[in-house]
């Protein structure tokens, strides 16, 4: 008996509307699970709950959406390959609140995030972990209960959906899986790692912007953490040959240091130090720098090239503690001077009167082979509220260099200062004229160079302070001091302008005048 014709099409449009609405609503639900997750990992990208920075992701389109895809790339993957949406939800949901678990207690214990680089070091990352709390609180217990949940509410109300995965639906959800692959592919080559796109992102107004972690979590979990995969391809330096390279290094013998010649070294790197005594027409009013040339006269001294100038500190200083030119991620243990004088014996000790997090100094520290890093958020913020000047700051040298005395230790200390860093005031401060002020300088340009100077005198006194101490100890010690970059003066270099002070890169004076800062060596006479 045969059907009637309208009756085949109301059937086959009854069908069709079926299916229609039974893939809305799988995509509505798809999509609102992916939400969810979303806004778990939201709760996790800070070490605590920070409510100002919780709200700005739900203000920024563009975070949301860059948290968002992944999630449900992930999420509906899942569901086209099992045909189950609670299986899809469960894998999707245990990845991600494990991912970004881990991140909050990361940023808890070390202020560092969990990036895409630190998967290669699961073997170390367990071994480390062993060292810290990570007992769940009843917050986290809770919400793992309510996911999980959710997850049973998903198999039973969606159980009476096909879970069989008869030819047509297998075709259509293979077709639907290489849609989808083809999609991620753009998607992640064109936006994830572009960076300006990046830039962009995040509340910048709630974070201190020079703190890497900080600008980590004002974009998220998912979102930073996907972009860090540029930052874990590590691609090797023209014409490199590992074998030769392993060649070279196995050429050279380890050598020990004799124990009668083992010196304590103290290494400081003083912020934005230059002498500007030495430009020709720049006269002083007040010498800021006699202490430093009468130690000047005393010591192995001269001008090192950095590569940097008026910023990117930590540039000149990694070079001076390992001697790389061009530096790795530093994301794990990493070959320095400083492992080779703690396998000396050395006690290492780094200090830096500001956050510890600048440049992630308090992790990439320790992986340089420092035993203790001392900074203000573990000592110094303890003394007072503002940074330490370096006369006060240098007694804290003083102090870890006794500490190993009484240990029978040599000692070496790394200091980075913070006194000098810029930017200089355009207003006037001082009555007294470090530099001599000369009719055709501006008054905001002389203001900004006349700060400068006046921060250099207090250190040059505190260096003073310093070599005084030492001179008169039994203990040998050697103290290596240098400027990191020269200072940012005025928008422009006007300040550089105004003293007629040559920085064209394309002669050789204007290379030096930009690049160089002075260095000293100095020696007690028991080393």
């Amino acid at each position: 008996m045969k059907k009637d014709k309208k009756t085949t099409q109301k059937i086959t449009i009854g069908f069709l509307i079926k299916k229609f609405f039974k893939g809305l609503l799988l995509l509505i639900s798809l999509g609102a699970l992916s939400f969810l997750i979303e806004v778990v990992t939201f709760c996790f990208s800070s070490a605590h709950l920070n409510i100002p920075l919780f709200k700005s992701y739900f203000k920024d389109p563009t975070l949301l959406l860059m948290n968002f895809i992944p999630i449900f790339l992930v999420m509906s993957f899942i569901y086209l390959i099992s045909n189950r949406i609670w299986v899809g939800y469960s894998v999707a949901c245990l990845i991600f609140f494990v991912m970004s678990l881990v991140n909050k207690f990361k940023l808890m214990y070390r202020d560092d995030p969990f990036v895409f680089a630190d998967l290669r070091l699961i073997k170390e990352s367990l071994i480390m972990a062993k060292r810290y709390d990570l007992s769940l609180n009843n917050l986290i217990v809770t919400l793992m209960l309510g996911l999980l949940l959710i997850a049973v509410l998903l198999k039973i109300i969606f159980r009476n959906l096909s879970n069989k995965l008869d030819a047509i639906s297998w075709k259509i959800r293979t077709c639907l899986i290489l849609v989808l692959a083809l999609g991620s592919y753009h998607i992640f080559k064109n936006f994830y790692f572009d960076t300006n796109i990046y830039s962009k992102a995040g509340d910048k107004s709630l974070i201190n912007i020079w703190i890497y972690s900080q600008q980590f979590q004002s974009r998220g979990f998912v979102y930073p953490f996907l972009y860090s995969i540029k930052d874990a391809i590590i691609k090797e330096p023209d014409g490199y040959d590992e074998k030769k390279a392993k060649e070279i290094l196995a050429s050279y013998e380890y050598t020990d240091i004799p124990e009668n010649e083992k010196v304590n070294i103290i290494a400081i790197m003083l912020e934005a130090y230059n002498d500007f005594s030495e430009f020709e027409g720049v006269e002083l009013g007040i010498d800021v720098y006699e202490n430093f040339h009468n130690i000047q006269k005393e010591s192995i001294s001269g001008k090192l090239i950095n590569n940097i100038f008026a910023g990117g500190t930590v540039n000149t200083e990694r070079a001076f503690l390992t001697g790389y030119q061009h530096h790795p991620k530093y994301y794990s243990y990493t070959n320095s001077f400083v492992w080779y004088l703690r396998e000396q014996g050395y006690r290492t000790h780094a200090m830096h009167p500001i956050t510890g997090s600048f440049y992630n100094r308090r992790n990439i520290n320790e992986y340089l082979g420092f035993e203790s890093f001392d900074h203000y958020d573990n000592k110094y913020g303890q003394i007072q509220t503002a940074y330490l000047p370096d006369n006060e700051f240098f007694d804290f040298i003083i102090e870890g260099y006794q500490n190993s005395v009484k240990d029978n230790k040599p000692y070496f200390n790394f200091t980075v200062t913070y006194q000098n860093h810029g930017p200089y005031s355009t207003e006037k401060y001082t009555d007294s004229q470090f530099l001599k002020k000369e009719d055709h300088y501006d008054d905001a340009n002389y203001n900004i160079i006349n700060n400068y100077l006046g921060g250099i005198g207090s250190t040059d006194r505190a260096l003073r302070k310093l070599v005084e101490y030492f001179r008169k100890e039994e203990e040998p010690v050697i103290l290596v001091v240098f400027g990191d970059h020269n200072p940012w003066l005025g928008e422009n270099n006007s300040v550089y302008h105004m003293l007629n002070i040559n920085l064209d890169l394309f002669t050789l004076d204007g290379f030096k005048n930009y690049y160089q800062t002075p260095y000293i060596i100095w020696a007690n006479d028991k080393a």
